[in-house]
């Protein structure tokens, strides 16, 4: 019986180091893209004095957008929802309190 307690208590710590994780990273991608919207450092006429062809330089400038303003702010979205659904489940098994 003591052995599956030190399994519960493994998997719990662990459990809470993913929540942790996820946690801090969805805010860092949150972070780092209200940074890059309010600085305004992915502006369409910002010139970069990169001795790139312009193709190349408007594509990576596009892609750039796309993951800064649209995909990075779903995976942050995603990583707080799952430390949201770790942070319940273990509210709901009781081993943590509400006020927690």
């Amino acid at each position: 019986m003591r052995a599956l307690f030190d399994h519960m208590k493994k998997a719990d710590r662990r459990l809470m180091a993913v929540m942790l994780l996820c946690l801090v990273l969805g805010l860092m991608l949150l972070t780092f893209t209200l940074h890059a919207y309010f600085t305004h450092q992915l502006q369409s006429d910002m010139d970069w004095n990169k001795p790139v062809p312009a193709a190349l330089y408007q594509t990576l400038l596009e892609t750039m957008r796309i993951m800064t303003y649209e995909l990075f702010p779903l995976i942050a979205a995603g990583f707080i929802m799952v430390a949201f659904a770790i942070w319940d489940y273990r509210r709901k098994r009781g081993a943590i309190k509400d006020r927690d």
